[in-house]
């Protein structure tokens, strides 16, 4: 009876008539790509190794930076945090070589990063640091670009809030500048002069220019996915729904070919292709777009993903019950006709496979949620323990510190200044409340990564290996990977911590990075080191 439940839902799908409609030219393109998926994204992998090859051995500043750059622009529409890695490595590349040019660049590369991770501190601290002075009329505008794509992800993260007006606002202010002072005619100026267009209500006109522009394009390019994409929301605003999926189909089709993982179109596809009923390929499409979304790492796409993931399932689930319970009668029906009978066998034995391969993808979304789910626990685990030991800790030191006032007091009514002096110079009071955070900070933290030790030193080379002593939980080396693991990464912040010298915590980082067996990812591999259940 349960391969029956399971093979029942199917048989419908395949003998109904809407299974058998052809799709458009756009649609079929687009299943034929996500059906090689897979393959284009490992050449991609493939094509980056050889481009880090030239990495191994290079002595130069110059060719370092460039083939960072290289790395970073590969990067940065498929993995947001790698990419964040190589332009950062280059803006310290940039300050060596006394470069305001390459300096100014590096930063503003960082700071399209920034934006596409949704991380909008950081991006303000980092426009303070831009040299505008020395600044080209290009750094300008790609600086205005960054603070456009800003405004536009806040746009899209607070929709529907009080706040959606100003960013509005503030986002067509930038498209206005960027149209204005880009060089006529250039890329740049006609997509932000046709966005600046739509903003203020001329959306025919905004599509005129777009299409006329398209025509030199070619799906698998960048240009050619943000084409499209708008073009497709230009239509929505019009209220033509079907132009609008079709566009969101080729934008979508070609963010696959050009292994663009930072892309909406698939999302937003999903959504519409929900919206008609037509469940089967929403669910296909949104859960690549999942899967896509988790591979860049960034927090607005995965929020925007999930967010459709619970009602596609939830009707998807309703859907193949109702034709569970429609089709168990025909499938009764149909097994008294003994003329249909090793026909129906077949079938059933061709759709049961094909539910096969809708169970895994199902199984693939589930697994990324209960990830998510994971990691929110960790971080509740965290502060759990952080503000218990806080606490604790706190209460310890208040007493310490009232002890010691009441020696100090003592020693000051029996005029004892000599003892006094001395209480008053001695360390002592100081080490000891900082043994005391250390042990602290170490028992809460060995709390949440029991492990954390033995796999700090799986990533070490033999010999290498870290071995507290046995009067201490962690030593200052574990100490500044802790902090790493717990989102701590500025040095200056770190060396506060700890009671160290910024240059002390910058050597140990740079020490232990040569003992690493991964010498490249080795903090972001700790990092990634989960709290164990």
């Amino acid at each position: 009876m349960m391969r029956l439940r399971l093979i029942i839902p199917l048989l419908i799908w395949a003998i109904t008539p809407a299974a058998w409609a052809p799709g458009s030219d756009a649609f079929d393109h687009l299943d034929s790509l996500i059906a090689k998926h897979a393959k284009l994204v490992e050449a991609k992998k493939q094509r980056i190794e050889t481009i880090k090859t030239a990495l191994h051995g290079c002595t130069s500043m110059e060719k370092e930076y460039n083939i960072n750059n290289r790395l970073c622009n590969e990067y940065a529409e498929f993995q947001n945090d790698s990419a964040q890695h190589y332009a950062r490595r280059n803006i310290a590349l940039a300050h060596d070589m006394a470069s305001n040019t390459k300096l100014n660049d590096s930063r503003l590369k960082l700071m399209h990063l920034l934006a596409k991770a949704y991380m909008p501190e950081e991006i303000d601290n980092i426009a303070t640091k831009l040299d505008t002075a020395s600044m080209t009329v290009e750094q300008k505008l790609e600086f205005y670009k960054q603070m456009a794509d800003v405004a536009l992800f806040k746009l899209e993260f607070y929709k529907g809030s009080a706040s959606e007006k100003d960013y509005q606002e503030q986002l067509t202010q930038y498209r206005h500048l960027i149209a204005k002072l880009s060089p006529q005619g250039s890329e740049r100026q006609l997509l932000y002069r046709a966005n600046y267009l739509n903003d203020t209500g001329d959306t025919r006109q905004a599509i005129a220019l777009l299409e006329d522009m398209l025509k030199n394009y070619h799906s698998g390019d960048r240009t050619f996915s943000v084409i499209t994409s708008s073009l497709a929301f230009y239509y929505g605003t019009l209220g033509n729904r079907d132009k609008q999926k079709q566009l969101l189909a080729l934008s979508a089709a070609s963010d696959i070919e050009g292994c663009i993982m930072e892309n909406s179109a698939l999302r937003q596809l999903a959504d519409l292709l929900f919206d008609d009923g037509d469940i089967d390929r929403a669910y296909r499409y949104i859960n690549l777009s999942v899967a896509d979304a988790t591979f860049y790492g960034t927090r607005l796409r995965n929020v925007q993903a999930s967010q459709l993931v619970p009602r596609i399932i939830d009707a998807y689930e309703s859907k193949q019950e109702k034709n569970y319970r429609q089709l168990l009668t025909m499938i009764i029906t149909l097994s008294l006709l003994a003329a249909l009978l090793v026909a129906g066998v077949i079938a059933l034995a061709m759709l049961y496979k094909r539910y096969r391969r809708l169970s895994f993808s199902r199984k693939a979304i589930n697994d990324q949620l209960n990830d998510t789910v994971m990691q929110l626990r960790e971080r509740d685990k965290i502060k759990e323990q952080y503000l218990g030991r806080f606490l604790a800790l706190s209460s310890k030191l208040i007493d310490q510190s009232e002890k010691q006032r009441k020696t100090m007091n003592r020693l000051a009514m029996v005029d004892n200044i000599k003892e006094l002096k001395s209480q008053l110079k001695s360390p002592h009071f100081d080490y000891e409340n900082a043994q005391l955070f250390y042990r602290n900070f170490d028992s809460a933290f060995l709390n949440i990564y029991p492990t954390f030790i033995e796999r700090v030193n799986a990533l070490l080379i033999d010999g290498e290996q870290i071995v507290p002593k046995d009067d201490e939980q962690l030593t200052r080396e574990l100490r500044i990977l802790a902090l790493l693991r717990l989102g701590i990464t500025d040095n200056k912040e770190i060396a506060s911590i700890l009671r160290a010298s910024i240059s002390t915590v910058y050597t140990y980082r740079s020490r232990l990075k040569a003992r690493a067996i991964n010498k490249e990812t080795f903090e972001d591999d700790v990092k990634q080191l989960r709290a164990e259940e």
